[in-house]
């Protein structure tokens, strides 16, 4: 389970962390102040960050969640239209 855990976590960090290289922020019919959306973004960067460190301290599963948090926070920007990648 744990050499699993950790190379579906690699996987999903290279995935996550193109997301985040590519993201352009969009303008939203729905107003959402742009401090808002900066820390959603900032979050999900962060979490990237975390899952890279826990890769790199062998702690899959950990590793794991932070990523699919990054992924979820930024697949609600995407599906709420706020974010582009």
């Amino acid at each position: 389970m744990r050499e699993r855990a950790g190379e579906r976590a690699a996987k999903y960090l290279e995935a996550t962390s193109q997301s985040l290289r590519i993201l352009k922020k969009k303008k939203s019919e729905t107003p959402v102040p742009s401090s808002l959306l900066d820390y959603v973004l900032e979050l999900a960067k962060r979490y990237a960050q975390d899952a890279k460190h826990y890769v790199g301290e062998r702690k899959s599963v950990t590793a794991l969640a932070c990523i699919a948090y990054a992924e979820g926070l930024l697949d609600a920007l995407k599906f709420l239209d706020l974010a582009e990648f």
